[in-house]
């Protein structure tokens, strides 16, 4: 239901060319990038498969383990969004199972001057499943 949804992205594109698909971009002022898969890429406990029922196989993920504390990747909307009251939503599946190497994932909001606001973060997951 959710991939039929304007805006919606499920991520089995080639290669890169989720960026153009999804209307995302990588932030080039970061310190490492995001990337597609559709496997473990860091352990047993990764997912083998994304969380779209059916059909779905690829995610966007990032390999912490090689990060240092404080290093970031971070992708950005490439499309301005109007200001809404309480009807713009943000939904998403993740994965940040047992993993000692696990920063924090953020999402921010961008304001008309350019100022990030904090709209929700989470340090791990409590269980090993999306």
């Amino acid at each position: 239901y959710y991939t039929s949804i304007p805006g919606s992205c499920n991520f089995e594109t080639q290669d890169q060319e989720w960026t153009t698909v999804c209307g995302l971009t990588q932030d080039t002022t970061d310190d490492f990038d995001w990337n597609i898969s559709n496997s473990a890429v860091t352990g047993q406990t990764d997912p083998h498969t994304d969380h779209t029922p059916g059909k779905g196989q690829s995610f966007l993920y990032v390999n912490s383990s090689t990060q240092r504390e404080g290093n970031r990747a971070r992708i950005i909307t490439t499309k301005f969004f109007p200001a809404s009251l309480g009807v713009c939503r943000v939904r998403f599946w993740f994965w940040m199972f047992a993993s000692r190497h696990t920063g924090v994932l953020k999402v921010y909001t961008v304001e008309e001057h350019g100022t990030d606001i904090l709209m929700w973060s989470s340090s791990r997951n409590e269980e090993n499943k999306w």
